[in-house]
């Protein structure tokens, strides 16, 4: 929730809303009496509007991202391509196993992204938590090069790449360490974020000293890498990033009673019954999961973690977490489908990586907060 979050322990009606001032939360007028931080548009029937236009615009974007591209085709050709099995092999080819996919990657690596940072930012009460930010990414980078430079000629595993099998275990590895962190005795969530930062460095300079000792074309080869791209994967990996989201998606809803709970303060949580030290581990390790296994195919795609569960915040402030993990979800499949169309087209015919696009959009969000967090405590 926007301004100041409420700490356990304190009254609950003075702590909901410290930040506007008012005593009691609420506004009389002669007509209706209204939260006094209401917004016109927050209520449960524009949430559920809100919710079906993202998924309209997730339609429509994909559909959108099927036709355009270095080779634009008609409408017609799309869809005789999905829908007569006698059309054109060569367009059927081309839709199916090359543009298809990567519309369901965008919409899947999206939606994971953005839900593992909606997750982390609850169960870490700090708003700039996201899996880039924690240092899964760099723990991604850092496998992926290791393959690259060190296991050039090793084969893979179960149809996966040596790189992708690096990627996924420096991920995992990254969130294996901050799960651990988490569970040393006095360490809170601002803890946490400072680990990570220190977890990005230190992968960081592990990536550059492998770098340094690499061939050019190495150097290069993890360099590409690292801007993030989704034609890297095929069906296999769409599948995977996609029944780990159903997991993380299915195991967040169960929990979003507790998660509303929760942005009380882990006392006020606590005295409620909810076990605050299992649902925090857990969580951790499910929204690692999910971007572990997104990065690990596709490569480092930061901000979607940040700017989609902040937009869908800032729009409607008081929403729980039922609604508000299943439209930043949504939100991350839109926005990640929208760069990618302006990946494609900005710079015509020559394709820009999706990271750079991401990162662009996602630094001024990223500042927006921290100048909100500064203003707030002033």
């Amino acid at each position: 929730m926007p301004g100041k979050e409420p700490c356990g322990g304190e009254n609950n009606t003075a702590q909901s809303h410290a930040y506007c001032g008012s005593p009691d939360g609420r506004l009389s007028n002669s007509t209706e009496t209204r939260h006094c931080c209401s917004l016109p548009w927050d209520s449960p029937f524009m949430r559920a509007c809100t919710a079906t236009a993202l998924l309209a615009a997730a339609v429509l974007l994909g559909l959108t991202g099927m036709k355009l591209g270095a080779i634009s085709r008609s409408w017609a050709d799309i869809c005789s391509a999905l829908f007569s099995p006698s059309g054109d092999e060569s367009l059927r080819y081309f839709v199916l196993h090359l543009r298809l996919p990567k519309v369901c990657a965008a919409l899947t690596v999206g939606a994971s992204l953005a839900l593992a940072g909606t997750m982390l930012q609850n169960v870490l009460n700090n708003p700039l938590a996201s899996s880039f930010t924690l240092g899964l990414s760099q723990g991604a980078a850092f496998g992926a090069s290791f393959s690259m430079i060190i296991l050039p000629a090793a084969g893979g595993l179960a149809g996966l790449s040596i790189v992708a099998m690096g990627a996924l275990a420096g991920s995992l590895g990254a969130s294996l360490l901050i799960l651990a962190f988490s569970m040393v005795r006095g360490m809170g969530p601002q803890g946490l974020i400072l680990a990570g930062v220190a977890l990005s460095t230190l992968f960081g300079a592990a990536t550059m000293s492998l770098q340094y000792f690499a061939t050019d074309s190495q150097v290069a080869a993890t360099v590409f890498w690292s801007f993030g791209d989704l034609s890297r994967g095929s069906w296999r990996e769409v599948a995977l990033v996609g029944l780990v989201l159903l997991a993380g998606l299915a195991f967040s809803l169960r929990h979003n009673l507790d998660y509303d709970t929760l942005r009380w303060g882990d006392a006020q949580a606590t005295a409620l019954g909810v076990p605050v030290l299992r649902l925090r581990c857990a969580t951790l390790f499910m929204a690692s999961l999910m971007a572990a296994f997104a990065t690990a195919f596709y490569g480092v795609i930061g901000f979607v973690g940040l700017v989609a569960p902040h937009m869908v915040r800032l729009t409607f402030p008081h929403a729980g977490h039922f609604f508000l993990l299943g439209c930043s979800a949504l939100f991350g499949a839109c926005f990640l489908l929208a760069a990618d169309l302006v990946a494609q087209t900005i710079i015509y015919p020559a394709l820009l990586p999706i990271g750079i696009v991401c990162a662009f959009t996602g630094v001024p969000v990223f500042l927006c907060i921290l100048f909100r967090g500064a203003k707030a405590h002033a």
